[in-house]
């Protein structure tokens, strides 16, 4: 299985070199939440072979910009600058501090996407409980069918439970470990009503149905606040994919014109690139925030 942007599969993280695992063990303590993220996302690793993988995924990203910044700069000047050396050194150190933070949160970015698409399936599976359990189907009868339904990871976890029940273990108890074990919240507030329902003998309908109405509310909200935030997003994508570049190369050939010096064409490739650089970076991120329900 591969990470985004991370230049080392995850089974090549596993067998990364016992020597090196004290990067990663130091890394764990400016990121603490890695090891739940790993988990919560379903990556068989552990955290400190992630995160010392992830550091040398960003040092390969260093290299990399280090060398065409510096390649670029060199063929503008046609001569080795110090200067120019440590212009690609901090643009290296500022890429490579930009890929580590990235590893380091992508398995965050992917359990709640995962959560989100559990969530979005999750309402049309608790309708067709509820309608099953009301026409007098019995809430075991009913997970069974939902298990061996179309309804992906929902699917998969209810399928768990029916396994539970079957081999021995109480309708409560199964879903009581369903509640503990799943990432979406309302998963847990579905399996928790259930449970209450269960033991209390009201209606199982009616605590489903709520659990529903919460997720639909949650649904629209989440439509809402993408569009605000898209607006945003749509600013800062002009701001910095469009206007900076033109007004900094404006900029620049202003000072010349002052300071008796020409621009190259290296510097202006140089901005266009820089420019093209951040318009992934944004795209990816705003991808990643779009609500599974519209996905």
């Amino acid at each position: 299985m591969r990470v985004k942007f991370l230049l080392y599969s995850i089974e090549r993280a596993k067998n990364i070199n016992r020597a090196f695992l004290w990067i990663g063990k130091l890394l764990i303590k400016v990121f603490p939440s890695t090891q739940l993220s790993l988990a919560q996302a379903d990556l068989d690793v552990e955290p400190e072979n992630y995160l010392t993988a992830s550091f040398f995924s960003a040092a390969i990203y260093f290299i990399v910009f280090f060398s065409l910044i510096y390649g670029l700069l060199f063929l503008r000047d046609n001569s080795i600058v110090i200067e120019n050396g440590l212009i690609a050194f901090l643009a290296g150190v500022l890429f490579f501090i930009l890929f580590l933070f990235l590893h380091a949160i992508y398995p965050g970015i992917v359990s709640k996407q995962q959560a989100q698409s559990l969530d979005n399936t999750l309402v049309f599976a608790l309708k067709s409980i509820a309608i099953q359990v009301g026409s007098g189907v019995s809430l075991f009868q009913a997970l069974n069918n939902i298990s061996k339904s179309n309804y992906g990871v929902v699917s998969q976890e209810f399928k768990k439970v029916v396994q539970d029940i079957s081999s021995g273990e109480s309708e409560i108890k199964s879903i009581e470990q369903l509640a503990l074990r799943t990432k979406s919240e309302y998963l847990k507030k579905t399996s928790w009503q259930l449970i209450t329902a269960l033991r209390s003998g009201a209606s199982i309908t009616g605590a489903i149905n709520s659990v529903v109405q919460l997720l639909v509310n949650s649904q629209y909200r989440a439509i809402k606040n993408y569009i605000s935030e898209l607006n945003l997003w749509l600013l800062m994508y002009l701001l910095f994919a469009a206007a900076v570049p033109a007004l900094g190369i404006t900029f620049l050939v202003i000072l010349s014109a002052i300071g008796g010096s020409s621009i190259g064409e290296e510097t202006i490739y140089f901005i266009v690139f820089i420019a093209f650089i951040v318009q992934i970076i944004m795209i990816s991120l705003v991808k990643t925030r779009i609500p599974a329900v519209i996905s």
